[in-house]
């Protein structure tokens, strides 16, 4: 009797090689890792066709639309830091975005790493299948309502995803781009004069307008942009960033915008005296600082359109950019407009009088053109600017910087910059036909040098030959007390001047003097005196077209010398205007 087992037979199968264990295999590859870490940084292609559509054609429900918009307001995502009253997940990134039809709310799902690139006034594409409504449950459970808001988009990029967001880089944007999304909400393109509903001045809405206007609008002009701050939060105990913007417009202009944390690197951007602001529902601090400096803030209800496109913003800019032109202390001399050895030197050299270009420039506005002028100067003040220590000035963060060095650095920004001299060193000049007031002019350093020190590149003014007397007097005492030779060399076809002083034990010790400009360093020849054969006009050196610098090397004795040739002395300048420029600048000096 056979068992059931024997019924059944066991199959012999081959055997098959199993290949080793490589646990190397298992893991990721850098490229799946980037993936996850940034996936916004990776190519994403859309299945299917999605119609492009504005946020007012936006209707909740699964449908396949994108569109592009404007960030005007975003919270990063906090990862277990908490997210205060806010009812969205703390792993998102929540961003408003705008374009010129609506607004609408998006929940980014956060990477960890692309927090670098939201900021106020970027321009995205956003894709998405699936269209929520934002509704009066979010309103209630936030305790705060976003202005124009109604609907709300969750993105979570994947190579799998339906939906998708890109950040468009505008550092050299096309015309296409720059003006997309810059229409204000509620503005009529098509009619003229045309006015934002609730906007107001800056002065009206810190009197009142905070009070009774939920959806208020002031329309700013960025004036300057302070350093990045590491102030103690006393509520969430720890640091936080701060950065302070100075606004205004043309009814107030001690207004502070302060930006904290994830804000503070949309303001790196922004261009002082020509970044335009659209606040709406802007928060608003009551107590006044010492200063007099009103703050202002940007809530979770709050939107700021950057450079919106309408034309009360043209208008704040054009002014913003005329009272720059009235009240800065510094305009760079502009370069490759004019060919200053032809307007100086060439066949067309026409004089004119102040009044003859003053008529002309309203004829053509738009003519570009070099001359002469023969002007007296009534006024300089060089020793004065030198006891301010304003001898020097440049501008940077829209901040006037002075200093008596040639070299400074702003206190702002830790940047240092090469001054100018002070324009306002020359006070009015005058010909028969009007006056030119007291810094209004742009100075070259070449117009600088030939006023101060003459034409032909040299320098006869006597304070220079007596400073020069100074050293060469200091070194003879000192090198007959040490029993030693003092040697001194004319310039050289370089401009530099050496002054040396060797002992009588053949130990050669050379002084650099910088109070002729460049460092004083040459081979001499000894001489028997330090004094023989050598007159004041032979210690002029040919100075090069830097060397206004030497100015600043002058005791006051030297530069009252200066300012006593000066004042009352008749040139003739060679100047150039451009409409661009909308000042006289100064080529060239004759004496």
């Amino acid at each position: 009797m056979s068992s059931i087992q024997s019924f059944y037979h066991k199959d012999s199968t081959p055997s098959r090689s199993c290949k080793p264990h490589n646990p190397e295999n298992e893991a990721f590859t850098q490229a799946e890792i980037e993936a996850a870490r940034r996936p916004l940084t990776q190519s994403w292609r859309p299945k299917g066709v999605y119609e492009e559509v504005t946020i007012a054609e936006l209707q909740p429900g699964p449908t396949k639309v994108r569109f592009k918009a404007r960030i005007v307001n975003f919270s990063a995502a906090t990862h277990g830091r908490g997210r205060g009253r806010s009812a969205l997940p703390e792993n998102f990134h929540t961003l408003i975005v705008k374009d010129d039809t609506g607004v609408v709310l998006l929940k980014l799902l956060s990477s960890g790493s692309d927090q670098d690139v939201l900021k106020l006034g970027t321009l995205v594409t956003v894709w998405t299948g699936f269209v929520a409504d934002y509704s009066a449950a979010h309103i209630a459970y936030s305790n705060f309502r976003i202005p124009f808001v109604s609907l709300m988009i969750s993105i979570h990029p994947s190579a799998g995803s339906t939906s998708c967001i890109r950040f468009h880089n505008e550092t050299n944007p096309s015309q296409d781009t720059t003006e997309l999304c810059r229409v204000p909400l509620n503005y009529d393109n098509f009619i003229n004069l045309s006015q934002v509903p609730g906007l107001m001045s800056l002065k009206a809405y810190i009197s009142s307008g905070y009070d009774d206007n939920q959806d208020a609008h002031i329309l700013v002009c960025v004036f300057s942009a302070g350093p990045c701050l590491t102030v103690w939060s006393k509520d969430k105990q720890k640091d936080l960033e701060l950065i302070e913007v100075r606004v205004f417009d043309e009814t107030c202009n001690n207004c502070v915008l302060k930006l904290w944390e994830d804000k503070v690197s949309s303001a790196e951007s922004w261009v002082a005296n020509q970044t335009i602001l659209l606040i709406t529902n802007p928060i608003l601090k009551h107590s006044i600082r010492s200063n007099g400096l009103v703050e202002l803030g940007i809530g979770s209800s709050s939107m700021v359109e950057v450079d919106p496109d309408f034309p009360d913003a043209d208008w704040l800019r054009h002014m913003a950019a005329a009272r720059t032109r009235k009240e800065s202390v510094h305009i760079p001399f502009p370069v490759d407009i004019w060919d200053v050895d032809a307007a100086i030197h060439g066949p067309g050299r026409t004089l004119y009088t102040l009044a003859d270009i003053d008529e002309y420039v309203r004829e053509v506005p738009e003519v570009v053109f070099t001359g002469k002028l023969n002007l007296l100067i009534t006024g300089v003040s060089i020793v004065e600017q030198c006891r301010k220590r304003q001898l020097c000035c440049f501008e940077c963060c829209n901040i006037p910087l002075y200093s008596h060095n040639a070299n400074a650095t702003c206190k702002n920004c830790l940047k240092t910059h090469e001054l100018s001299l002070n324009p306002k060193i020359i006070g009015s000049l005058t010909d028969e036909a009007g006056s030119v007031a007291a810094g209004k002019l742009i100075w070259s350093d070449r117009a600088w040098t030939e006023l101060l020190f003459g034409n032909n590149n040299t320098a006869p003014a006597e304070a220079v030959h007596t400073q020069a007397m100074h050293v060469f007097s200091e070194l003879a005492d000192d090198s007959h007390a040490d029993r030693g030779i003092v040697a001194v060399k004319n310039g050289d076809d370089n401009g530099d001047v050496s002054i040396k002083k060797e002992k009588s034990d053949s130990v050669e010790i050379e002084y650099e003097k910088h109070f002729l400009g460049d460092d004083i360093f040459d081979d001499l020849d000894d001489l028997d005196d330090p004094f023989d054969d050598l007159q004041p006009q032979e210690v002029v050196a040919k100075q090069s077209y830097e060397s206004w610098k030497v100015l600043t090397r002058l005791d006051n004795d030297s530069l009252r010398d200066v300012e006593e040739r000066l004042l009352y002395s008749r040139v003739t300048l060679t100047f150039g205007w451009s409409p661009r420029v909308g000042r006289l600048c100064v080529l060239g000096v004759e004496w």
